[in-house]
């Protein structure tokens, strides 16, 4: 197995560096819970249904790490039209299935500017989106991957998505080292037989883990909104899903997404 460089061993190159502990990891649930940005008193607005609710915290998030390794975070809030004491909660590996939580009225200003709210509820300055060469060095999870073509050759669970129907499977990566990739990706459309004939172009996502990647890493990925040609990197990508690469399948620069 390759062993694992580091910032030293690089003396050229450009590098990207973040390093964070893995999703499954045990934490330190204070110094966790000092991260986040919600506090009681804060008034927030759940939007949903075509409804927007103003709400004031009554409780600080507390969280809980579940038997699964999950993150659960949950609080009290008064609904301030109403005075009615109601319970959040939201698991920070999927927060596509919990309350869409906003600074402001999402119907009113749009999605982007409403700020939308995250675990651990940091809005978008959170995470930052680069635009760099693919042959630029990363330094991710205590590794670096020496450009686009080194992280295509450690990916080891692929996951074909198209406008019809998706499937996953596990691969025998070519390089290999202690941070593990999982890739989506998806073909570029064809129109006719010549197209068919000749294009070989996909759109390409790639997470890092340092576990081994599995279905449901994938199918979360698989679930993040497109922002456009398949791209699942935006200013609001959970931290959960963090660090991403996309890469638009043509040209000399992709996209990278780090929690800051």
């Amino acid at each position: 197995m390759e062993k694992s460089q580091s910032p030293q061993e690089i003396s050229d190159a450009r590098r990207l560096d973040y390093t964070k502990s893995d999703k499954k990891s045990i934490i330190n649930k204070e110094s966790t819970m000092a991260k986040c940005k919600l506090k009681k008193g804060f008034r927030i607005y759940e939007c949903r249904y075509h409804e927007a609710t103003l709400t004031e915290l009554t409780t600080d998030p507390e969280l809980t790490v579940q038997e699964d390794g999950s993150h659960y975070w949950h609080w009290r809030a008064r609904i301030v039209a109403t005075g009615e004491i109601v319970e959040f909660g939201i698991t920070e590996e999927s927060p596509q299935y919990g309350p869409r939580l906003f600074r402001k009225n999402m119907y009113e200003v749009g999605y982007k500017n409403a700020e939308p709210l995250l675990p651990p509820f940091n809005t978008t300055e959170d995470v930052e989106v680069r635009r760099v060469s693919i042959n630029d060095d990363l330094f991710i999870l205590g590794h670096v991957f020496h450009g686009l073509k080194d992280i295509q050759e450690h990916v080891e669970m692929s996951l074909y998505k198209d406008y019809s129907h998706e499937r996953a499977r596990q691969l025998d990566p070519i390089a290999s080292c202690d941070v593990h990739v999982g890739e989506m990706w998806y073909p570029y459309p064809c129109f006719d037989s010549s197209d068919f004939a000749s294009e070989n172009r996909s759109y390409q996502n790639f997470i890092f883990r340092a576990q081994s990647i599995t279905q449901d890493d994938m199918k979360m990925l698989s679930e993040l909104p497109n922002q456009g040609n398949q791209c699942r990197i935006s200013e609001v990508v959970p931290s959960a899903m963090l660090p991403m690469v996309y890469y638009v399948g043509d040209g000399s620069t992709m996209l990278v997404a780090l929690d800051i």
